[in-house]
């Protein structure tokens, strides 16, 4: 079974506020004490790591008070902690006693996507760009596109932004928001659609013109797209943003010798240039240069840029040469960034290699009392490692008392799935996700996940296929998706379709289930020197893939 999107993102401490939504019942006999023995409630809770309670007292607590203080508390603490539906209700109180604060809307529009209510975001949103809160609706879509993209998944944030864009169609900002959106989405017209538009709107804008020429890319038209972004590196006063994602770009494309030949005057001299020093590394690192990569990240070390990349990478080629003390040393330094959660993984399964499963889930307990925001991401982790170690009883346990804690979390719920469907329970999975369904009605990655693991099983195949194409409309582009098209279609008999879909699947993202379903179309066609072969190049890929292994032992003659 396959986890058809990106986890459910990460909390951004930067943002700050918004308020809630209706619907999520009314305060309990607890909201009849005063607020102070609510508060105090909250923080005895909170100090037992109880985190739905702490979230209801405090928000009970703001219902009990006129002080806008109080919901304003109680709103951060549900929303640090990932208790998205009672962020909601504390933010709608808050904004019940002040309407007029644009950190409360803040909140209620984040809580709002995350819970899959894009009719209520939609609100808070458009209220925000068009109350003053920005100097323009322009600086405000500028402001809302990184606020708003690490929450949610990618298809709610280009929904919210297309309906943004239809209040806002003449601001060439909001249609460079929804082409970002559109990209990480895997709408590949859309993007280029949007970003187009953002160019014939503002002309001379550079974002949106590398914008465009990322989805041109992305879309199969590289050289058109090569060659807007060349244009805009040779323009008069090309800045080195411009020269470095171009860079990329090449690399992206294969195009590494041009790629290293543009960033290699910035990685050295009087001057350098910390990005153009990490792309070189990672260059180097993906052709098997550790020795050349690692030089590149002690060099990006010593520039005090960037330490975190530059550590985690450190610790990546240690790992790949087998040093695990030198990898354990600098992955326990990445504390910080982007990078932090792969990291302590990283050290987690280092340490349950060297002192069993419960040295690494106490490391990463350790790493989540120190960082709250991250908790449903951490217990995602621990769950994973003890996975990893042949332990699914541990890992089933760690999913249930994980959602226990945080009940909203969707990356959570969608890992229980994919637990009940390893352990062979896929009754349980389907039920499990049909209610998910129902709490979140439309969200493509649940209409996905359901219509696979139907067509898996051969069960209500024309339910599955409907379930799929509605989430391939929203994400027309993803791998996975196609590839759920392509196996009901295989389950279905309709073979020449199902070809399609897994060729296009394998293009854009091939892995190995994509190259196992692949495999058995081509031989259901008759195919069966394309089958071995690609099963061949899959089992080559992931040698360890029991599967392919498998598979491809029953196809010799």
């Amino acid at each position: 079974m396959q986890l058809k999107f990106l986890p459910v993102p990460l909390i951004l401490a930067a943002l700050a506020a918004c308020a809630g939504l209706p619907g999520d019942g009314a305060a309990t006999d607890g909201a009849r004490k005063p607020p102070e023995a609510l508060l105090a409630d909250g923080d005895a809770a909170l100090e037992r790591n109880e985190l739905p309670e702490a979230a209801r007292a405090y928000r009970q607590a703001a219902e009990a008070s006129e002080d806008e203080a109080i919901a304003e508390q109680a709103t951060r603490a549900a929303f640090d902690h990932f208790q998205m539906r009672e962020a909601a209700l504390a933010a709608e109180r808050w904004l019940a006693l002040n309407p007029t604060s644009e950190q409360a809307r803040r909140y209620a529009g984040i809580a709002a996507l995350e819970l899959h209510r894009l009719d209520a975001a939609e609100e808070h949103f458009a209220q925000l760009l068009g109350s003053g809160a920005y100097i323009s609706p322009a600086a405000g879509f500028v402001a809302l596109l990184p606020a708003v993209s690490d929450h949610g998944t990618a298809p709610d944030v280009t929904e919210l932004f297309r309906r943004l864009v239809a209040r806002h169609p003449d601001v060439a900002e909001a249609h460079h928001a929804l082409g970002s959106a559109a990209l990480r989405s895997d709408n590949f017209a859309l993007a280029v659609a949007s970003a187009r538009r953002a160019t014939e709107i503002a002309k001379y804008w550079v974002p949106a013109q590398m914008l465009l020429a990322r989805a041109l890319i992305a879309s199969g038209d590289e050289q058109a797209g090569l060659d807007a972004a060349r244009a805009l590196v040779v323009a008069h006063g090309a800045d080195v943003a411009t020269h470095l994602e171009y860079a990329l770009m090449l690399a992206a494309t294969g195009r590494d010798e041009e790629a290293r030949a543009l960033l290699t005057p910035y990685a050295s001299g009087e001057t350098v240039i910390p990005g153009a020093v990490r792309s070189l590394g990672v260059l180097d690192l993906e052709r098997g240069d550790l020795e050349a990569a690692s030089q590149r990240f002690e060099d990006l070390l010593s520039t005090g840029a960037q330490s975190y990349e530059a550590l985690f990478f450190l610790g990546s080629i240690a790992d790949r040469r087998g040093d695990q003390d030198r990898a354990l040393r600098y992955f326990s330094r990445v504390s910080g960034g982007d990078y932090a959660l792969a990291a302590q993984g990283r050290v987690a399964r280092i340490k349950a290699g060297q002192a069993g499963l419960e040295g690494g889930l106490r490391h990463l307990e350790e790493f989540a009392r120190g960082h709250p925001q991250l908790g449903p991401d951490v217990v995602g982790l621990r769950a994973g490692l003890a996975t990893a170690m042949d332990d699914d009883a541990r890992a089933m346990a760690i999913l249930d008392a994980g959602l226990a804690q945080y009940p909203d979390s969707l990356d959570l719920r969608m890992s229980r799935v994919f637990a009940l469907d390893r352990r062979g329970d896929g009754d349980a999975a389907i039920r499990d996700l049909r209610q998910l369904l129902r709490d979140r009605p439309g969200d493509a990655t649940v209409q996905n996940a359901l219509g696979y693991t139907l067509a898996d099983r051969n069960r209500s195949l024309d339910e599955a296929r409907a379930l799929i194409a509605a989430a391939l409309a929203q994400t027309p582009d993803n791998a996975a998706v196609l590839d759920s098209m392509g196996w009901v279609l295989f389950r279905q008999g309709q073979l020449p379709e199902a070809l399609e879909y897994l060729e296009r699947a394998n293009e854009l993202g091939g892995d190995a289930e994509i190259d196992l379903h692949l495999g058995e179309v081509q031989w259901a066609l008759g195919e069966r020197d394309a089958a071995r072969a690609t099963w061949q190049q899959a089992l080559e890929a992931n040698p360890n893939d029991a599967r392919i292994k498998e598979r491809l032992e029953r196809a010799q003659p």
